[in-house]
């Protein structure tokens, strides 16, 4: 008998079968922590206030967003004190308009300042609707705010010339 040439083809080794993970069953604790949301900082929580209540004019009670020994200036120069100054500035606001659309387009945290650059569109007594564009600067104090400052263009709130 004639001896048998070996094929040059290799002889395929078989491969190790892998097992499909078992299923979780209810008795089986997953080992996946749940998730969490993150943390919110003292300064945030106060700014999410300020935004809500400043959208919301419902929200806007203040005693919980002002310290009693306020400063609240305006971009005229104009300065409000405590919390008399603020209610006493508010009414003015309602006086002078009968609708804001306020939008917050950046919301900037400091170490305990807040500035927020605001989109607004303000409906006056006169029937005028004026985009208001403002930036406001808030110095927080134990949570509450202590001073703030408004920049925006006053002329843009005022009568039309020759009116």
């Amino acid at each position: 008998m004639a001896a048998r040439k070996k094929s040059p083809r290799k002889t395929s080794k078989s491969k190790p079968v892998r097992k499909a993970p078992a299923k979780k069953t209810a008795s089986r604790p997953s080992r996946r922590k749940p998730a969490t949301k993150p943390v919110m900082s003292p300064l945030e929580a106060v700014a999410r206030r300020l935004v809500a209540a400043t959208v919301d004019p419902s929200k806007f009670v203040i005693a919980d967003l002002y310290t009693p020994d306020c400063v609240s200036q305006e971009a005229a120069g104009e300065a409000h004190h405590g919390h008399a100054g603020i209610e006493a500035k508010a009414k003015q606001w309602e006086q002078m308009q009968t609708g804001t659309k306020w939008k917050a387009r950046n919301v900037f945290l400091g170490r305990n300042t807040i500035c927020i650059e605001w989109d607004a569109r303000v409906t006056l007594r006169d029937g005028r609707v004026v985009a208001m564009p403002e930036v406001a600067v808030h110095e927080i104090r134990n949570g509450k705010i202590a001073r703030e400052r408004f920049y925006y263009d006053p002329m843009a709130l005022m009568p039309p010339s020759g009116s």
